[in-house]
């Protein structure tokens, strides 16, 4: 047997040697007179089945996925919030629920002269104020968003009541400074209709602590004693163009629940005063 090896531009030729030791490793491994290879045909066959297990399970995947995406079955006894009940004109108030990024959130919608009931408090919208405001940080964040610095500072008055037995703390507990800032789960966000997606819009954090804010913030403050309320202001920052939005179509102020369950939300209308009537689910 002969190597062709190339050696300073060209062909050397030279014998290759078989060891006996490599002759038995080789017949070893490669050569096993006693194994049974499957033939081209029943290859073929194996083939042609993984094939079809393969596209059947395609089929059951796009099969659930059009089954939920249609929103023809859900164990929940809300209707979808995508219904012509709550979408306008009709847009009514009610419980609904939603698929959101594969978990259910049930929404609790009222418009915004409704007292919104919440698990532990009810809230109720009296007014809301937009003026200018500075983003300091403004390079670090998305190109053209806040256009040297400017933005919108929207500040929306709310009331907060305990309906319950024992004394309530809305809100983190958050200490007075100069310096403005944010919590990693946000008790209440601005919702306005600026395209973020199909049949999305953008939200905006509540910020903790902001620059030219009116007071009292709704946050920090003592303990709700039952049947008792309060008033304070939340405030957000928006690029300056969305300050606009607030009022417009699908705005809207997003409040949590005081335990931070994220499949359950109250959703203020900005842009709709209550008497289109409710929608109640099958529960009640």
């Amino acid at each position: 047997m002969i190597c062709l090896s190339r050696r300073a531009g060209h062909l050397d030729s030279q014998p290759y040697q078989h060891s006996r030791r490599f002759d038995i490793v080789h017949r070893f491994a490669f050569s096993q007179g006693s194994a049974k290879y499957p033939s081209p045909r029943r290859r073929r066959r194996r083939a042609a089945i993984a094939l079809a297990l393969l596209v059947l399970a395609v089929r059951v995947v796009f099969l659930v996925w059009i089954t939920v995406g249609n929103k023809t079955f859900h164990a929940l006894p809300y209707p979808w919030c995508g219904t012509a009940a709550f979408e306008p004109p009709e847009s009514r108030e009610g419980l609904c629920a939603i698929d959101e990024h594969s978990n259910i959130v049930v929404k609790n919608i009222v418009d915004r002269n409704s007292t919104l009931h919440m698990p532990e408090y009810d809230a109720r919208l009296i007014t809301w104020t937009v003026g200018r405001a500075r983003v300091t940080n403004w390079r670090t964040v998305e190109p053209g968003r806040y256009p040297e610095g400017q933005g919108a500072l929207v500040s929306l008055e709310v009331e907060i009541s305990n309906p319950g037995d024992e004394p309530l703390q809305y809100g983190p507990l958050i200490t007075r400074s100069s310096v403005p800032s944010y919590s990693s789960r946000p008790p209440a966000e601005l919702a306005l209709p600026i395209p973020a997606g199909p049949g999305e819009g953008e939200s905006f954090a509540a910020l903790f602590n902001p620059r030219g804010a009116p007071i009292p913030s709704l946050f920090g403050q003592p303990p709700i004693q039952p049947g008792s309320r309060i008033t304070g202001w939340i405030s957000v920052i928006t690029p300056p163009n969305a300050g606009a939005m607030v009022g417009l179509e699908r705005s809207g102020l997003e409040l949590w629940p005081v335990d931070g369950n994220p499949s359950y939300v109250g959703i203020i209308r900005l842009w709709k005063r209550a008497g289109t009537g409710l929608v109640r689910s099958a529960a009640a």
